[in-house]
């Protein structure tokens, strides 16, 4: 980003061996400042422009020469993030050499108390030298995989031991992490925690989360890859009886969140935030489950053909795919019109038997899951022309059925099998029959 020859000469210059000890925090500093003193006033150059022009021979203080303060400069610089202006470098650099260990390395700071050794590891302490005597032959991670399997295979009561150990060392690491950061507070980054209100889980996330704790209790040194591969396959496995379960919990939560979020919205008008940009909890298949749950009926297919087609491949399981729908159209060409008329009649009677249905399933939801239904009915039925059943009035129009006497009114447009429905228009007229 900065030049070729500007990254080889750093590069050069960093295989330089270091003389931190012989400089002080005091004389660090004072280079630093010396620095910021020197630069132009309107510093908006790529830092490695600006820092080619420096000269470095006015930098030289006390014994330090011009080059070891450019040498001292580099390595100082390591530390902090590049591709900025050097004034905003030099900033950050102050602040490693005043807090060396703040952030990322706060682990390396010598008094930083040390984590302690999960059960497996301690096991593997413990053996693997024996091991590698008895197989000299054995790569590191020959002896690796010979001992994970040897520990998985260890009786329950020996494993715990290096369970108990573990347990103990860590409320002691525990102990000693709260007095690091009682005797060190300048060290520990503040991580205020947003009061925006948190997003809903998933129902996955929702169930992962109670079982992960169940999980852990049976095998506590179980490692992060093995239990999301355990519960991830259990999560596959799960009853549709199960799964509806936290369906409805990540509905429950997701509906207290936008409570929430619009409470907030409203005392903090300065975040321009909006409602209802977060998208939904649950995947297209959890709704449809959701939706078969509640009774929303199956669509039936669209002609007499797919309907013929769907009922010949429920018996062909055992026909390659590829050549299932090519035995379809054979077969279909091989019925007489009777034939063909018959399942066209079917069709269309169970488009009306459908239409029945959606009006009974739709009058039982709220309004804004009634759009939510209507727009998916659009989606599937917009790219498609009406038979020409559909095409001729409905009974509604003709006046043979009288509609309810107080049908819910669904606020959009949309046409199910053929049927316009205006904006404001009654369930009960939907689909030309009275609603029940």
């Amino acid at each position: 980003m900065n030049g070729a020859a500007g990254d080889e000469q750093t590069n050069t210059s960093m295989t330089a061996p270091s003389d931190q000890d012989q400089w002080s925090q005091e004389d660090m500093l004072t280079l630093l400042e010396t620095m910021k003193s020197i630069l132009p006033s309107q510093d908006i150059l790529k830092f490695k422009t600006t820092e080619s022009h420096l000269d470095w021979n006015k930098l030289a203080f006390k014994n330090y020469t011009g080059p070891v303060c450019r040498q001292k400069w580099i390595e100082i610089s390591t530390e902090v993030r590049k591709f900025r202006t050097l004034s905003e470098i030099i900033e950050d650099a102050e602040e490693h050499v005043k807090n060396p260990y703040k952030g990322k390395k706060l682990k390396k700071h010598p008094e930083f108390p040390k984590k302690p050794l999960t059960p497996y590891f301690r096991f593997f302490m413990e053996k693997r030298a024996k091991y590698a005597k008895l197989h000299p032959e054995m790569s590191n991670l020959d002896l690796t995989k010979i001992l994970s399997k040897k520990y998985k295979e260890l009786p329950e009561k020996k494993k715990m031991k290096y369970i108990q150990d573990f347990q103990r060392e860590k409320q002691e690491f525990e102990r000693n992490l709260a007095k690091f950061r009682e005797e060190h507070p300048d060290l520990m980054q503040a991580t205020k925690k947003s009061d925006v209100p948190e997003k809903p889980k998933t129902p996955q996330q929702l169930w992962y989360n109670h079982e992960r704790k169940v999980y852990l209790k049976i095998k506590p040194d179980a490692s992060t890859k093995e239990v999301k591969e355990s519960l991830g396959k259990q999560w596959s496995q799960l009853s549709d009886k199960k799964r509806l379960k936290w369906i409805h919990k990540a509905l429950e939560q997701r509906k207290l969140y936008e409570d929430v979020m619009r409470e907030y919205i409203q005392k903090h008008p300065e975040m321009n935030l909006e409602e209802g940009v977060t998208r939904s909890t649950l995947t297209k298949a959890e709704r449809q489950l959701k939706d078969k749950f509640d009774g929303r009926p199956t669509k039936p297919p669209p002609n007499s053909y797919s309907m013929y087609c769907a009922e010949l491949m429920a018996n062909m399981k055992d026909v390659p795919s590829t050549e299932r729908m090519v035995l379809c159209s054979q077969r279909w060409k091989l019925l007489s019109q009777k034939e063909k008329d018959a399942y066209h009649k079917k069709c269309e009677q169970k488009k009306k038997d459908y239409e029945v249905e959606l009006v009974r399933f739709l009058e039982s939801l709220p309004e804004e899951e009634q759009k939510r239904v209507l727009a998916e009915e659009k989606m599937v039925g917009q790219n498609k022309k009406p038979s020409q059943a559909s095409r001729q009035p409905s009974p509604l129009n003709s006046g043979t059925i009288k509609p309810s006497e107080k049908p819910k009114k669904i606020n959009s447009a949309i046409s199910l099998s053929g049927y316009s429905f205006n904006h404001g228009s009654n369930l009960s007229s939907l689909t030309g029959v009275e609603a029940l």
